[in-house]
Formats: structure tokens, C-alpha cells, sequence
């Protein structure tokens, strides 16, 4: 992001350490219902609704650089396929064949494609979805190969991230949807960093549990003791474009970024910066690599995660570059995966047994609120709140 914009947002840090608030907290105790951690109707309308309705980060461009260079869909529900033509245009279609419904391509390889080849029969498309080739073409007479093209998905590259509509006709205006965000991301350059490595893995847990985990700091002091504790300072601060968030939280050292003059200082110094990018990506931006977490619901209690280190490569040349590449990828692992995300997982199977009615949201978790609420605006139900005082 710009200069002048980190400044800004690193004053109202200082300001909000000196006052001693967190994300500029106002408001009552909120209740939030059970339901939509457990129901499976819910889930049904989110995957009907927020999935089938909202664009979605497929991925970071470094997969879809070249011709016959390809992207593949992490979730069954969505099985698409973005790839690079020949002509230059990135397209997505749905990963399925026109013929007998087969997948067309199975998993994500290094080297390019030169067609899609089902491997149920044998039939050919183009990069661009053209049906090309039918092995015993005289058994279909009367077809018109043109109506047999690969279903096509909108698709469009931003700022170094592939958008992706689920919807033939949706609309796909990241920029727009992004607001002052897609500026910060011109800033940081994500279009130049390179993918480390990728991991896809099932949890145990509803989604909304798993990304809300990211939205609040007041965890982290309990759960996060020997790992993030030690560098965080205390509080967020954030702000929302749409559905969409950017949220700030303060190192432990924010208050040394005082006495440092404004041309030297840089924001990623004292401020982790992550993004909430509705309706289930989550970008952490560090110095000179980001990670990019996802998450599929599978069912109400189960959810595929995307875990991806992306990376700038001229500042990570060598062993000892590659080293600290292994080891960043290993400590977001261990912060995400064992920490976080295994107490969401122990809080899921704790849903059920009748303690609680419903979990409480203090000042400091306000954003599980606003996400919630986002996710109902989309599914077309009441607030998930119920009630504040």
C-alpha cells in the first residue's frame, strides 16, 4: 500500500495502544446462535447462495503464467480448471467432459497442457474449450461439435490473484468489489511473488469457525502462548469494504515506531496485516511473501483447507533462503494448523452436548459478528446475532 496510507493506519494504531481499545470496540455483549455451526439446511443455503453466488480467489497467478500452464479447483463441489491458452487469455470451465461427465484433468502437474483429453473416452478440447477431436466420430451422427464446448466460467486476473464466478453469467469486478484494498495489493506487488508449496488438508470443524479464528485477537494470549503471544501486541484495528476486511494487528513492539522518522518507517514492521477476502480467503502479508489460507465447506462439521506460502524469489536466493522459506511454512503450519485450528475443532465437537445455547462475543470479537452477518445477507436470513445489551 501507499506510504502516506501505512502512516495513516500506523498512527491510528499508536493512538488505539495509547487509549488502550481494541478495534475501536464499541457496543454491548452479542449472542451468536449454534445453528449455523451444526445445521445442515444452513450449510445447504450457503453452498446455494455464498458459494454458488459470490467470485472467489482461485488463486495467485504464478500457477497460470504461461501457455498450457494450469490451475485446478481444491473442492468437488466446484470443479473448475483455470488455464493459460495459446492465445494468451486465461479461461476456466468446469472440469467435467461434455460427453459422459468425466474429470478432465486430475491433478495440478508442472508440466503444461497442450489439450484437455478426457480419460473416460478419449474426447479432445482446445485450451479455449473447443471440442476438437471424438474417437469414433461416426457413433455421434448429427452433432454439432460447437455446442459441445467445455462450460465456460468467468475469470480474470488482479493484482497478482485469479477471481473465479461459479456462475456462467456472474459478475467478476474484483477491483471494484475490492475498493481501497485492490490499491493496497497493486502496492505490495503480489503479481511478482512465486508459489512456495501448497497444502490441501480436511479439518474438523464448520468453516465459519475455522475463518473466524483470524478475525480476533483475544485468543491469542491463551492459545497462542509460545508462538504468536510473544510478538503481539495486544489488540486490532480494521477496516471493511463490503464483505471484505482489512485488519490490523499491532506487533509488540508498535510503540518503538514513535521515535522513527515517517520516511524510514514501514508498517509491516509494527503491524502484522492480514485480509479477510469474503466469502472464505484469508491473505497474511508479510515482508516479501504472503500466505493464502482458504476454506471448502464439506459438510457442516468439515472443511477443506488451502494452506499456500507465496514468495518474492529474489529475497530468498539460496540455501539459507530456502531454508527460511521451509521453516516460515512450517511455523504457519504449526500457529494455524495445531494451535488454531484444532481448538475450533475441539470447540465443534463440543457444540452438541448442551452446555451452551449459544457462544458469547465479547467487544474484541465484534468482527465474528460482522462475518456472520455477512454470510446472512447472502443466505437471505435474519441476523445470526441474537440480540446485544
Amino acid at each position: 500500500m501507499k506510504h502516506d496510507v501505512q502512516m495513516a493506519l500506523l498512527d491510528r494504531m499508536v493512538e488505539l495502544r495509547k487509549r488502550g481499545r481494541d478495534q475501536r470496540a464499541n457496543g454491548g455483549i452479542s449472542h451468536l446462535s449454534l445453528d449455523p455451526y451444526t445445521n445442515q439446511e444452513i450449510l445447504d443455503r450457503e453452498l446455494e447462495t455464498v458459494f454458488s453466488d459470490c467470485p472467489f480467489v482461485a488463486g495467485h497467478v504464478d500457477r497460470v503464467r504461461k501457455p498450457g500452464q494450469y490451475m485446478l479447483s481444491d473442492w468437488n463441489h466446484q470443479p473448475y480448471v483455470v488455464v493459460r491458452g495459446n492465445d494468451g487469455v486465461l479461461r476456466a470451465f468446469m472440469n467435467t467432459c461434455r460427453h459422459r461427465g468425466a474429470p478432465l484433468v486430475e491433478r495440478e502437474r508442472d508440466e503444461p497442457l497442450r489439450a484437455f483429453v478426457c480419460p473416460f473416452h478419449g474426447w479432445t478440447y482446445g485450451l479455449d474449450g473447443a471440442l476438437s477431436g471424438m474417437p469414433c466420430a461416426f457413433a455421434f451422427p448429427g452433432i454439432n461439435k460447437q455446442d459441445l464446448g467445455l462450460k465456460e466460467l468467468p475469470v480474470t486476473e488482479s493484482t497478482g490473484l485469479v477471481w473465479v464466478h461459479p456462475k456462467e453469467d456472474g459478475p467478476l469486478a474484483p477491483i471494484e468489489d475490492l475498493g481501497c484494498f485492490s490499491e493496497d495489493f497493486e502496492h505490495f506487488a503480489l503479481d511478482r511473488y512465486v508459489r512456495y508449496k501448497k497444502t490441501v488438508t480436511e479439518k474438523k470443524a464448520n468453516w465459519k469457525l475455522l475463518i473466524q479464528l483470524n478475525l480476533e485477537g483475544y485468543h491469542v494470549a491463551a492459545v497462542h502462548r509460545n508462538t504468536l503471544a510473544k510478538g503481539y501486541g495486544g489488540f486490532l484495528d480494521h477496516d471493511a469494504e463490503g464483505a471484505h476486511l482489512r485488519i490490523l494487528a499491532a506487533k509488540a513492539h508498535l510503540m518503538d515506531s514513535v521515535r522513527m522518522p515517517k520516511e524510514e518507517t514501514n508498517l509491516l514492521d509494527f503491524v502484522q496485516l492480514l485480509y479477510f477476502l469474503f466469502p472464505n480467503t484469508i491473505i497474511i502479508i508479510n515482508e516479501h511473501a504472503f500466505s493464502m489460507l482458504r476454506f471448502f465447506p464439506v459438510a457442516p462439521d468439515r472443511t477443506l483447507y488451502s494452506y499456500e506460502l507465496v514468495y518474492l524469489p529474489d529475497r530468498y536466493g539460496g540455501e539459507s533462503g530456502q531454508q527460511s522459506l521451509r521453516n516460515r511454512f512450517i511455523y504457519g503450519g504449526v500457529v494455524i494448523g495445531d494451535e488454531d485450528f484444532a481448538m475450533a475443532e475441539k470447540v465443534q465437537r463440543n457444540l452438541h452436548n448442551g452446555v451452551n445455547d449459544t457462544h458469547m462475543l465479547g467487544q474484541e470479537e465484534q468482527l465474528v459478528l460482522f462475518f456472520h452477518e455477512s454470510v446472512n445477507k447472502w443466505i437471505g436470513s435474519g441476523p445470526s446475532g441474537q440480540g446485544t445489551r
